[in-house]
């Protein structure tokens, strides 16, 4: 039965070889850690960590070189995060866990996933971009966009474009630029977050659009028999969901497809906990007694 009233919550840093990390913790009970989109900070997913935390004790950290978490000395990759997933895990003690990744944290997750999947109990997939097959455009267009993102590498270009985006005149093509070549949402609050990006952080976001546009997962001889919960809407407007899901198929021979009929990929605010609950808890619940 879900509770009335949110579990508290707590944030710290944890130095790692890595990175050092601002965590967000909430719950108790399993371990989850949960990885993040591109351009997160903790304050927008409390709820949903909440939510989840009446389950887990759950650990969300923000990606290295976003908001409070320190950069990675060398580039930013999707699998460093997954090595950095492992030294988080073995920093708090848990031999086994569950995972958690949502859009561009499904890329990241499924990174992780692969180089720990002894470890991983219950792997959670939310609106997960798993690859360029699932994006809804053509090899040359992805072609084009990712010659467009490997000239964002240049230093100049990155130091013109931060300049750009905290000009308050210049702010709303910044915006629309991203969009476009990041194919993001207008839900996504660029106009709060843009302005404090630094050049550090606008190349690990270029970085982060280069996996996008390339990555593919190779299939396993086997299917993996780790438990997959997977919900998107068939409305996805970044993702195709019949690709995503095919994709996430190939790889989970037990999968819990929840089908959702949003018109966003990412919500234009964050679900409350009430929310959350109203739509999810008794699917995930299911989910963790089946998978108990």
């Amino acid at each position: 039965m879900s509770t009335s009233q949110p579990p508290s919550h707590k944030t710290y840093f944890i130095d790692l070889p890595l990175s050092r990390l601002h965590v967000l913790e909430v719950g108790e009970g399993e371990p989850l850690i949960m990885v993040p989109a591109t351009i997160s900070e903790w304050e927008d997913w409390l709820t949903l960590v909440q939510f989840l935390g009446q389950w887990f004790k759950v650990y969300f950290f923000e990606l290295p070189g976003h908001a409070q978490s320190s950069p990675f000395k060398e580039s930013f990759s999707s699998a460093r995060v997954a090595e950095l997933v492992e030294q988080l895990a073995d920093k708090l003690g848990y031999d086994r866990f569950n995972l958690m990744g949502f859009s561009f944290g499904g890329i990241l997750a499924m990174r992780a996933f692969k180089r720990l999947a002894a470890r991983i109990d219950r792997l959670i997939l939310i609106a997960p971009c798993l690859g360029w097959q699932a994006l809804p455009y053509s090899k040359t267009r992805l072609t084009l966009l990712y010659r467009v993102i490997q000239q964002f590498k240049r230093r100049w270009l990155q130091t013109l474009f931060v300049k750009f985006v905290r000009n308050p005149r210049t702010l709303s093509i910044a915006i629309a630029f991203v969009r476009a070549i990041g194919r993001l949402e207008d839900t996504i609050p660029l106009k709060r977050k843009l302005p404090r990006t630094t050049t550090t952080t606008f190349d690990i976001l270029s970085s982060q659009i280069a996996e996008i546009l390339t990555t593919e997962f190779d299939p396993p001889s086997k299917k993996h028999k780790t438990p997959c919960y997977f919900a998107m809407s068939i409305y996805d407007p970044l993702l195709r969901f019949d690709a995503t899901l095919n994709i996430a198929e190939t790889h989970f021979a037990d999968m819990n497809v929840v089908r959702l009929t949003y018109p966003f990929h990412q919500p234009p605010r964050p679900f409350t906990f009430e929310e959350l609950n109203e739509g999810f808890y008794r699917t995930v619940d299911a989910f963790m007694r089946t998978h108990a």
